[in-house]
């Protein structure tokens, strides 16, 4: 009977860096959104797979000899993907990629490209190193994998909550560290000099006493955040970070943000000092401060938006989507209904029930406003309550929409099963309103209305004008 002990595998180490892994293509979605804009993010899967792929293909031609190096290999690496998560995100930023040209300009495909391939090189040491385990591993594979997808699966949850507590970037110093320190475990559980296990901590603790603001998200030029900031004394007074979105509460005491899409220009009074709000660099959306002036507020009466109230004097009213609160403003000053706001990102209700409960006169905080904190469809899924107007805000920005860059963003307001959702939550009367931006030539207002025809049918409606 063979008695000799087999070496010890690399287990924990795995879990960790699969954690990382993982944890690191989640913040990559995060963090496209924030520098470009949300369908690009959409290349993240495909990039993790561009490296795991590349992986593949550079063990099976050098498989024998990384074997023959085992601990070598796998704590290399282990400790390139840490390093590598923040100069190749940092290098990815430096390529001057700017989508609006990419139609025209061959030189951008070259700019996506080379960010594609910066950005895939992480995942290509961290599948290295996993499969370098799992070769190593022989019959006790079964373990490793079982490591890697154990880790996998709590590495996708972690950073969600993550990104609730800390910022992206300090999450993606978080993921360097994580993979400095699978390379710190791997060192123990194999055995190899301790010599290499003392700069695999000297490293992570550079990492991790780092100042917080050396690195910089580079954001599109011509996102609606960036485009602000170019106004002399304009600044960003807070930022917000979750899975949701990067919020930002903007000041421009010299040229004062004066948002109320659909405004008549017939209006003459003065709208209210107004603050910006934008989520992942688009926006802006406007939190109006509350003066004993109120007759600043005759604003809202003007805009488009205030059509149905118009029309009728509701008696409850449902806003999907309120954020900051105007479409909740607008139904409190034209109508006595009570108003179901609901919005999605508790930050965004924070900011207005807490850290600007003053500035907005106490708008989320009325009797007669009630804030529901779910998605809109979700909402409309759990709830029986009929209502008189279900009025549905501009919850994106003019210049996005304008120039086709939410073509591909999904958007679960606008759909035909939501729209059903709507017109089965109607009192008998009730009134429907969507608001969109008026694009030459016309886009959303024909998809809009194809959507509701589609809709109104699957009801059983024939007399649709």
């Amino acid at each position: 009977m063979n008695t000799e002990q087999q070496p010890r595998l690399p287990i924990y180490s795995i879990a960790l860096l699969s954690a990382a892994a993982i944890a690191y293509e989640i913040l990559l979605v995060r963090l496209f959104s924030i520098i470009q804009w949300h369908h690009y993010a959409y290349m993240v899967i495909s990039l993790a797979l561009v490296g795991y792929g590349a992986s593949g293909t550079f063990l099976a031609f050098t498989l024998k000899p990384l074997l023959d190096n085992f601990r070598t290999a796998l704590l290399s690496n282990m400790t390139l993907f840490g390093v590598s998560t923040l100069i190749c995100f940092m290098g990815a930023q430096a390529i001057p990629f700017n989508p609006d040209e990419v139609a025209y300009d061959s030189q951008q495909w070259v700019n996506l490209i080379s960010m594609y391939l910066l950005l895939s090189i992480p995942f290509f040491f961290a599948a290295n190193a996993i499969g370098l385990a799992l070769a190593h591993a022989k019959s006790r594979l079964s373990r490793i994998y079982a490591a890697d997808l154990l880790g996998a699966g709590i590495g996708s949850l972690l950073i969600v909550l993550i990104l609730f507590v800390l910022f992206p970037l300090s999450a993606l110093q978080l993921l360097a560290m994580a993979g400095l320190l699978a390379a710190l475990i791997a060192a123990w559980e194999t055995g190899l000099r301790s010599r290499t296990a003392w700069a695999l901590l000297v490293a992570v603790t550079i990492i991790t006493l780092l100042p917080g603001n050396w690195l910089k998200l580079q954001a599109s030029p011509y996102k609606d955040l960036s485009q602000a900031l170019r106004i002399s004394d304009t600044h960003v007074m807070e930022q917000h970070s979750s899975p949701l979105g990067l919020i930002s509460v903007v000041e421009s005491p010299r040229i004062p943000f004066r948002h109320a899409p659909g405004l008549s220009l017939n209006t003459t009074g003065e709208l209210p000092e107004q603050l910006g709000l934008f989520v992942d660099g688009n926006g802006p959306s406007a939190i109006n401060r509350m003066q004993d002036d109120t007759s600043r507020l005759d604003y809202v009466s003007h805009m488009t938006s205030a059509l149905p109230y118009h029309v009728i004097q509701p008696g409850h009213v449902l806003i999907p989507g309120s954020g900051p609160g105007t479409g909740v403003l607008q139904a409190l000053q034209l109508s006595d209904a009570n108003i179901d706001a609901v919005e999605i990102n508790p930050q965004v209700i924070k900011l207005m029930q807490q850290d600007y409960r003053d500035y907005s006169g106490n708008l989320y905080h009325s009797k007669r406003v009630t804030v529901i904190n779910a998605e809109g469809r979700g909402f409309l899924h759990r709830n029986n309550k009929k209502y008189d107007l279900i009025q549905l805000p501009l919850i994106d920005s003019f210049n996005a929409s304008s120039t086709g860059l939410l073509a591909l963003s999904e958007d679960y307001l606008y759909t035909v099963e939501t729209l059903k959702q709507y017109l089965q939550h109607l009192e008998p009367g009730g009134l429907l309103a969507i608001n969109r931006w008026i694009k030459m030539p016309p886009r959303d207002t024909l998809k809009i209305l194809a959507t509701a025809i589609t809709a109104l049918e699957q009801q059983g409606v024939t007399n649709i004008p």
